[in-house]
């Protein structure tokens, strides 16, 4: 009994690694946006981005981006593991809207937390940024 309890806990042990693993662009949706992105209502995805354009906004984002994100997604934001690649087309092809409708909620099946806490604003600047790495 106790060899079967063990081989179970080691076999979903291995199940939850291997789903962590898999790589975040399987999903997408017809635009080719990650579905966790492509989740957000219509109202989030028309949403217009106060800050697109402005350099100062970019470099706000940057630095932002530097302080809360690099840690999983990496200074180039390539991502690692299970972290999404930003520079990916996966990611570029969201509206900004998107963008920052997933900061606010989080993802938190991929380990994204939610990033509520931040001010609109610069939420807006870091997709800003964000935008700038296509």
């Amino acid at each position: 009994m106790r060899r079967l309890l063990i081989s179970f806990a080691l076999l979903s042990g291995s199940v939850v690694i291997a789903a962590g693993a898999a790589p975040t662009g399987e999903n997408r949706d017809s635009r080719g946006v990650l579905a966790a992105i492509a989740q957000a209502p219509a109202k989030a995805r028309a949403a217009k981005n106060p800050y697109e354009g402005q350099p100062d906004a970019v470099r706000a984002g940057e630095k932002l981006y530097l302080r809360h994100c690099a840690e999983c997604h990496g200074e180039d934001a390539c991502g690692a593991g299970r972290s999404a690649n930003l520079r990916s087309p996966a990611v570029q092809r969201a509206t900004d809207g998107e963008l920052v409708w997933l900061l606010r909620n989080g993802n938190l099946a991929h380990g994204m937390p939610s990033w509520s806490g931040l001010p609109v604003e610069r939420r807006w600047q870091i997709v800003t940024y964000l935008k700038t790495l296509r």
